[in-house]
């Protein structure tokens, strides 16, 4: 093993909470609702190309536009989380031990660049990773691999080499198609809701050590 990669939201940090308070006030702003089960199948994990889509079905919207409203949401999911910024349990002492052990590390998530930048300097994990991958960085959104393709091509590994962290059904398909191994981050969905899809499971970093996913990858 010689890189490990990590989505953003769900992994780094558990921002879905406040990411479907973002999303029910912009549905609501909107005229429209969003439950808990529309928020899992309609919104956690997609791109905001989608989402919008979504929100203003049956109507036609220019790229343009599309991008602002997805601006505008993101806007406000920050203001909404920018008082509880936390990392998931265990993962500041999680990367230390990676750095230490001169193993590669990058972030590729479907977010805007302002989020990452947001939630990575809020933190102060930047010194942590070799790679930042964002949205605008790939033509094709998860579940498409490419994100996490360019992620090992920047980090000069193989897929055989890397392990990467996702949470939602959406980011463990792009995962699992880029060919390395995939651990999932119980945050969005239960541990047994993921267990047929991933090769490992974990609730937070706090029971995830370098040794374990060493193991890992011996078994596979």
């Amino acid at each position: 093993m010689k890189a490990v990669i990590f989505d953003m939201d769900g992994v780094i940090v558990d921002t879905n909470p406040h990411h479907r308070t973002a999303w029910r006030d912009y549905y609501q702003r909107n005229g429209k609702t969003l439950d808990d089960s529309d928020f899992v199948q309609y919104v956690s994990g997609k791109h905001n190309n989608d989402i919008i889509a979504h929100l203003f079905t049956g109507q036609t919207l220019v790229p343009d536009v599309v991008a602002r409203l997805g601006h505008e949401k993101e806007q406000l999911f920050r203001e909404i989380y920018a008082p509880h910024v936390t990392p998931v349990a265990g993962l500041p002492e999680f990367l230390k031990s990676l750095k230490a052990a001169g193993i590669r590390t990058a972030v590729a998530t479907s977010a805007p660049v302002e989020n990452l930048d947001f939630v990575i300097d809020t933190l102060g994990l930047r010194s942590y990773f070799d790679v930042l991958l964002n949205e605008s960085m790939v033509s094709h959104p998860k579940p498409d691999p490419e994100i996490y393709e360019k992620a090992m091509a920047l980090l000069g590994v193989d897929p055989s080499e890397s392990v990467i962290f996702e949470d939602s059904m959406t980011g463990i398909q792009a995962a699992k198609a880029s060919g390395a191994l995939v651990v999932g981050m119980a945050t969005t969905q239960s541990p047994d809701e993921l267990r047929a899809f991933v090769d490992d499971v974990a609730v937070d970093f706090t029971d995830m050590t370098l040794e374990r996913l060493r193991k890992l990858v011996k078994v596979f």
